[in-house]
């Protein structure tokens, strides 16, 4: 049997509980006890407040592993240390090394790809990794982790509700399950509702609880924390997870003030979170694939120079919503497809004075022809696709 990527991808999640990993984990010699961990969960941030975490504790001298989801170029890319991402060949190895263990345990491909990426970074001796979880918090495969130094949880929003629940307590509770007893969670931008549930359970796990601290806007990529001045690449809300970052890593012992702290986050480029990949015009990718995530990219529109936005969506999303608010905050609005099997209908996306450009690619290339900035958002897989499709063809 060939096991590839594709065999990989092609394994559906099985929804049964985290037993089946933690038994594939002890047959390889429990590699996710093998290293102190930071574990990020939120509605939105946590791929970007995880990427900068990364950026700062190597920048500190740290060997850093990082496993985020979901990917956007190859299924590798979701294992890196630093700016390395897992080698193909070491990638290969392991898949079919732990081959016979998923088939065993009837592991899904997200269960897989954490298997996968705890073996490596045991094998390339990480001092510390950071793992983000997938989905929620308590019944992510990622929560077979234990005992992380830190917890963090970034925000708490209306999403993925046909799995976590359709009140935001409900979310909150979900979010909350990556709390360890005695172990320490640090809060992000979360309402008084979901605060309370957060805090309710870590009270009960006697967990220490932060709130945390505030970052103040100084304009354009510069925000002032903790009594210092960074600069970070990217869209407005970039300075909240940048912010979230640096007290994580003030909070394992990192020195955040030096000038190996500034310099790598000022550097941290994370693709496909208002990535530019082309100038004259310019073009963005940005993965708002939700309503929180697009009204913080819109406060970002506000500040371009009449951008146009390209569009498309998930239809398990509120997708026409969306659409609406982003058309509040651009030139032009247009509606697309890409290639996902849970992609919504273009048709579907339409508001008052969009345009409809099925191919998201020619979407791009049209709002080019018409405007001088175009941010193309929504689902990461329509991201990645563009990434892809205009990345090839530039690079």
């Amino acid at each position: 049997m060939n096991r590839d990527e594709n065999w990989l991808m092609a394994r559906k999640n099985r929804y049964h509980g985290l037993q089946p990993l933690r038994n594939a984990l002890h047959a390889v010699g429990d590699p996710h006890m093998a290293m102190p961990f930071v574990h990020v969960c939120g509605t939105n941030g946590k791929g970007s407040t995880s990427f900068f975490l990364m950026n700062i504790l190597m920048a500190n001298g740290l060997k850093c592993g990082l496993f985020t989801s979901p990917h956007l170029v190859t299924h590798r890319d979701r294992m890196r240390i630093g700016e390395t991402i897992i080698p193909r060949e070491d990638f290969t190895r392991l898949l079919e090394q732990t081959g016979d263990l998923i088939e065993k345990h009837d592991l899904g491909m997200f269960e897989a790809d954490v298997l996968i990426a705890l073996l490596w970074f045991r094998e390339m001796k990480c001092d510390i990794a950071v793992i983000e979880a997938g989905l929620g918090g308590r019944l992510d495969n990622t929560n077979v982790i234990q005992d992380p130094l830190l917890s963090i949880i970034t925000t708490v929003g209306l999403d993925h509700m046909n799995v976590l629940g359709e009140r935001i307590q409900q979310i909150a509770f979900e979010k909350a399950g990556i709390i360890r007893n005695n172990g320490r969670v640090l809060v992000g931008n979360v309402d008084h509702c979901a605060k309370a549930v957060v805090f309710r359970h870590a009270w009960r796990k006697h967990a220490q609880c932060i709130q945390a601290m505030p970052y103040r806007d100084l304009g354009e990529n510069l925000f002032a924390f903790d009594h210092d001045v960074y600069r970070v690449q990217g869209a407005l809300y970039q300075k909240q997870n940048a912010s979230l970052a640096l007290q994580g890593a003030k909070l394992l012992g990192v020195d955040i003030h030096g000038d190996a702290t500034h310099i790598a986050l000022g550097k941290a480029k994370w693709a496909g979170r208002f990535e530019k990949v082309a100038e004259n015009p310019d073009i963005y990718l940005d993965g708002a694939h939700n309503p929180e995530g697009v009204a913080a990219l819109c406060r970002t529109l506000d500040t371009l120079d009449n951008p146009c936005v390209v569009f498309g969506a998930l239809r398990d999303k509120p997708g026409r919503a969306m659409a609406q608010m982003l058309a509040d905050h651009c030139a032009e609005l247009i509606v697309t497809g890409f290639e996902a099997e849970r992609a919504d209908v273009p048709m579907d996306l339409m508001v008052k004075g969009a345009r409809l450009v099925p191919d998201c690619l020619e979407a791009v290339r049209v709002a080019s022809q018409r405007h001088r900035c175009v941010v193309a958002c929504g689902s990461l897989y329509l991201v990645s696709e563009l990434r892809y499709r205009l990345m090839g063809e530039t690079n």
